[in-house]
């Protein structure tokens, strides 16, 4: 209390008072003076007659004490109770959990709630995705799949923007799942001081957790899935934990053990292939030996732990694995037959996923003008003795005769190669194959390098007699696409040379075909030498170079010549191999001295996948270049998933459309299927972009955690089908809740500072209850109450009498 409080209620005694006062003052001291008794009773004696006299002045003036208080229920007073599931924990030792210790603090027979709600208008609310006010916490149940605390807040904030606010009282771990607070805001923009009330339980708890799970996709043919899950433990001591990846059916994919010790962490690697293209959903789950059944259960929040864990919701996650699938279709154009096109075909037979379409040309075209027998046909002398049907289509002798292969329609490619955009961007990779520049006209080149840099195909040049020759190559378009520069000599070498990865090429699993570096150089030392190896200029820069070719001539060695390069342009890629019989490997035979070099490693230090048939690797060799190749082309209708930044928000599917040309096409009808795993198929309309040509947008707002497979299906405004695409995703709803079990001290001691609050520790309820009115509040009174009508002052007074009277009958004093 400051001097500035005190108000006296009749300041017109003050004189008259301190008269009187001073007056009986001098009586007593004179009085005492005069007495023989010790010094130390006369001065107690005098002290307590003179505090009697001086008490009884001060109240003729009637002192009184002016304040402010809280206008009764004009300030609100809001709770909130944090209904996630996270607060259904509890600590090792506890018999209650966080939430049940919220709400026994909050029954209806709290007295320090009581006396709050005489001062306050106290509003009763409960968060988890959203705010929503309730009548009494003993019907809320701590079921919700996440803690949105800064939404919440900011929500109550907007709510009762311009209403006077006495505090807002928080019941919560503090293991928020939104993002906090907007970029550039902070805790203090709230209008209103926090009050984060703690559980006295302690940090206690065992547990065992999925941190994270990384899923890569690479074309590497015998594991092109690899799943990283890290994984750590609180309070546990060093112990062997399985992880484990299945499918949803629950057949085991892998499984490692690991030691794992309280506080650290560990990361497993999977690496497979899975049984099927396109989306797969897996689970990922990690768990001592005794828990294996528990964590099984489909119901994880209720089950209990064998080894003490606070819970099991966390051990377990569903991994959406979205490989994508074809049909791929490519085109092959060979300048003449050859061995290439044979096993190239051979190869990508065994794969579903990729149409091969070849275009050989088994003939040459000849001079328009030439000096001809009458006699003699116009038609080429290939086609002579076919029949006259035959010979009517057949071609002339200024075109070249081209043989098509595994085409769909019979007049598809029936002019050659694509002579519109539309005919040539039906493909989403393009293989030239010992064909010169010249075969080509200037638009067909234009229109190829349009193919790569906008539609964003894939463009492989492979080598042979009129492969990356002549100064017309690096001249043309081809030449600008080609990651190398044109030969600064002749094309063609009569060299031998051995196959070799480098640095970079090792590092791209496509590239290679075995696990390990050892692995693929022992692998690379059987291949059969080539003889066929066109020369090129450097690698320009910003390609790779992924293989080169050690060249031996005359029994000289010369500086390695490039073997594989490789390139973005555009939107799309480019490679180039420059090796002019590749055949070569497909045939060769194993010889006796490759059996030999084979007996003779060390089959301890080797990869257990060296000791298999290698007869197959160049059909792999082949099947990965090509996924590699069409593997980011775009299609006409790719459907993209964009989750939330908030676990608990909505999914926004994209889905891209274009027409025949691949530019956006507008006024299209989008459609979308999304079912859940187990469940049962939800349909959408998805909305076309306002700021993008060809885009359409729909949002989808999860029920349930798990897996969820979506598939677009588009038309055009005719009502013709445009294409479909299927993606997947997984809703981890409810998985950040138990990110961290531990109580968030900080971010809650945080929250009270920036916001003016304090953090309350639940057992202090009673003393915050009658500390609240005594601080800031928005809406005041001022009070008055008389300091000299109260039962003290009069007690004090005659202690005092008394005392002196009692010292005086001690001594015998008159």
């Amino acid at each position: 209390m400051n001097l500035s409080d005190l108000v006296w209620g009749q300041p017109e005694w003050a004189w008259p008072a301190a008269l009187i006062a001073a007056v009986l003052s001098v009586l007593v001291v004179i009085n005492y003076v005069r007495s023989d008794a010790a010094v130390l009773i006369r001065l107690a004696s005098v002290t307590l007659k003179l505090t009697a006299i001086a008490v009884v002045a001060i109240c003729l003036v009637e002192p009184m004490r002016r304040g402010t208080r809280p206008l009764p229920r004009a300030n609100l007073l809001p709770i909130l109770v944090d209904s996630s599931q996270s607060m259904q924990l509890k600590s090792q030792d506890a018999a209650t959990s966080r939430f049940e210790d919220a709400t026994a603090s909050l029954s209806d027979d709290a007295s320090w709630l009581t006396r709050l709600s005489q001062a306050f208008d106290v509003r009763r609310y409960r968060f988890d995705e959203r705010l929503e006010n309730v009548d009494a916490y003993s019907e809320v149940k701590a079921d919700g799949n996440a803690s949105s605390l800064a939404g919440a807040l900011q929500s109550l904030d907007q709510r009762f923007e311009g209403r006077p606010i006495g505090g807002v009282l928080l019941f919560s771990d503090g293991n928020l799942t939104d993002t906090g607070m907007p970029e550039g805001q902070s805790w203090s923009d709230l209008g209103f001081p926090v009050y984060p009330v703690v559980s006295d339980q302690d940090n206690s708890l065992k547990d065992i957790r999925i941190v994270n799970i990384s899923v890569r996709q690479t074309d590497f043919e015998s594991a092109p899935t690899t799943v990283i899950v890290s994984v750590d433990s609180v309070g546990l001591t060093k112990q062997k934990v399985v992880v484990q990846i299945a499918q949803v059916d629950g057949k085991t994919i892998q499984e490692q053990t690991t030691d794992l010790n309280a506080g650290d962490a560990a990361e497993v690697s999977f690496r497979f292939r899975p049984e099927t293209s396109g989306v797969n959903f897996l689970t990922v789950s990690v768990f001592t030996e005794s828990d294996r059944g528990n964590v099984a259960s489909d119901k994880l929040i209720s089950a209990v732990s064998n080894q003490g864990e606070a819970t099991l919701v966390n051990n377990r996650r569903v991994v959406a694995v979205n490989r994508d699938a074809g049909p791929y279709r490519v085109l092959y154009v060979a300048g003449r037959p050859n061995w290439e096109f044979k096993f190239l075909r051979r190869a990508l037979d065994t794969d579903a996923e990729v149409q091969l379409v070849g275009l050989m040309r088994i003939a040459n075209k000849e001079a328009k003008f030439s000096f001809r027998d009458r006699s003699v046909s116009d038609t080429n002398p290939l086609f002579a003795g076919l029949g006259k049907d035959e010979e009517e289509i057949a071609s002339q002798y200024d075109e070249p005769v081209i043989l098509r292969f595994g085409v769909k329609e019979s007049e598809e490619l029936s002019d050659g190669f694509p002579e519109t955009d539309e005919e040539l961007f039906a493909y989403h990779a393009v293989i030239l194959d010992d064909i010169e520049t010249e075969f080509f006209t200037q638009d067909q080149l234009l229109r190829l390098r349009r193919f790569v840099s906008s539609r964003g195909g894939g463009l492989l040049m492979l080598g042979g007699q009129e492969s990356f020759a002549s100064k017309s190559f690096g001249d043309s378009p081809l030449g600008e696409l080609s990651p190398v520069y044109a030969p600064r000599t002749a094309a063609m070498k009569p060299i031998i040379g051995r196959y070799g990865l480098t640095r970079e090429g090792l590092l791209q699993p496509w590239a290679r075909l075995r696990d390990t570096e050892q692995a693929e150089n022992d692998r690379v030392q059987k291949m059969p030498p080539f003889l066929t190896v066109n020369t090129v200029g450097d690698v320009k820069p910003g390609a790779s170079n992924l293989a080169t070719i050690g060249v031996t001539q005359n029994q000289e060695s010369s500086p390695l010549a490039t073997a594989m390069a490789v390139q973005r342009f555009g939107k799309g890629r480019t490679a180039a191999i420059p090796i002019g019989d590749l055949w070569r490997w497909s045939m060769r035979r194993n010889s006796q001295e490759n059996s030999q070099t084979q007996d003779s490693l060390n089959r301890d230090d080797r990869d257990d996948r060296d000791d298999r048939d290698d007869r197959d690797d160049p059909g792999q060799a082949w099947r990965q270049t090509i996924h590699w190749l069409v593997g980011e082309v775009p299609k006409r209708v790719e459907l993209r998933i964009e989750p939330s930044i908030d676990t608990s928000g909505p999914v926004t599917l994209l889905v891209s459309v274009r027409d025949e040309a691949f530019l956006p096409l507008d006024n299209a009808t989008v459609e979308l299927e999304i079912t859940p795993v187990g469940g049962e198929a939800i349909k959408l309309t998805a909305d076309a972009d306002r700021t993008a040509a060809g885009v359409y947008r729909a949002s989808y707002w999860p029920r349930d955690p798990g897996g969820l497979l979506a598939v677009a299906t588009v038309h055009a405004a005719d009502g013709s089908e445009v294409g479909m695409d299927t993606s997947g995703w997984t809703s981890q709803r409810g998985a950040a809740e138990f990110a961290d079990l531990r109580l968030n001290r900080k971010l809650l001691l945080q929250i009270a500072e920036q916001t003016g609050g304090q953090l309350i520790d639940q057992d202090s309820l009673d003393k915050f209850a009658d500390d609240l009115p005594n601080r800031k509040i928005p809406v005041t009174e001022t009070w008055v109450y008389p300091l000299w009508h109260r039962s003290w002052v009069l007690m004090v007074v005659i202690g005092c009498l008394c005392g002196e009277w009692g010292l005086r009958r001690w001594k015998g004093l008159a």
